[in-house]
């Protein structure tokens, strides 16, 4: 029976065409990830992400929503029910903020007793308008996790982003992919970690601490008071003018009376 269990120990298959064609079509239908990509009262933009989907388009979809808040004073990326995903795509997003070709976390990992480490770079080119010298703001949770954590923590160290919210689930560990134990169960077993070029470390366990620490519920809405206060403004428009001095007013109000269905507990 020993034999029979460790014979069946095995990397998993790669899925097949049908298992392939039923993932794109959740991902399309799910948006690629992007659940919201919007501009809110006083120009500032709003991106609410997922997860960073693996698919092909998702660099499309992930050009589509930033073009979205391109003309925007001030940008929030909304990662606080973010599960993670793939780190290519997480790259890709990761790109629109970075002028020049930049070193993100690596990969570093154990494989036959000998230490690897693979470098994630950010794009030399992306799809539209970078998001560049203007204020980004970043939301995480407790539920915020893997490349999501990637993403907030290399744009933190790089003084490209300012987080808001609460420290992240902490989970830094990667892997090559599931084993098949046998019996229908597979398991994920780590055998690396991420560490930032930066801190030269990672977040595990501690999770991604934030610049700002607030609860789940008020990372919202303390995010766009900071955004509204940071963005300048680069149009002389009496209109936009107002639409800014009255959100700055009462940020929670233009947040809330902005679109009917804008979530009231964010």
């Amino acid at each position: 029976m020993l034999v029979a269990f460790r014979e069946e120990l095995a990397v998993q298959k790669d899925p097949t065409p049908e298992e392939k064609a039923h993932a794109h079509e959740f991902d399309r239908s799910s948006g690629y990830g992007v659940r919201s990509s919007r501009r809110l009262p006083g120009n500032v933009g709003y991106i609410d992400l997922a997860y960073f989907s693996p698919d092909a388009d998702a660099g499309a979809a992930i050009s589509a929503a930033m073009r979205v808040v391109s003309g925007t004073d001030a940008l929030i990326i909304d990662l606080r029910k973010n599960g993670g995903g793939s780190g290519d795509t997480t790259t890709t997003f990761a790109s629109y903020f970075y002028g020049d070709v930049t070193q993100m976390s690596s990969v570093v990992e154990s494989i036959g007793g000998q230490t690897h480490e693979r470098q994630h770079w950010t794009a030399g080119y992306v799809e539209g308008p970078r998001y560049l010298d203007r204020p980004v703001f970043i939301l995480t949770s407790r539920r915020t996790h893997s490349a999501a954590e990637v993403f907030a923590y290399d744009l933190e160290n790089s003084h490209h982003a300012t987080v808001v919210g609460e420290r992240t689930s902490g989970d830094a560990t990667s892997g090559t992919g599931e084993i098949n134990v046998g019996y229908g169960f597979s398991a994920f077993i780590a055998n690396g970690q991420m560490v930032s070029p930066v801190t030269r470390t990672n977040y595990i366990r501690v999770g991604v601490q934030p610049d700002v620490e607030i609860t789940l519920a008020d990372a919202l809405f303390t995010a766009y008071a900071l955004a509204l206060r940071a963005g300048t403004l680069k149009v002389d428009s009496d209109d936009l003018s107002k639409e800014k001095a009255d959100a700055l007013n009462d940020p929670k109000a233009a947040l809330l009376q902005e679109v009917d269905g804008f979530p009231k507990s964010p």
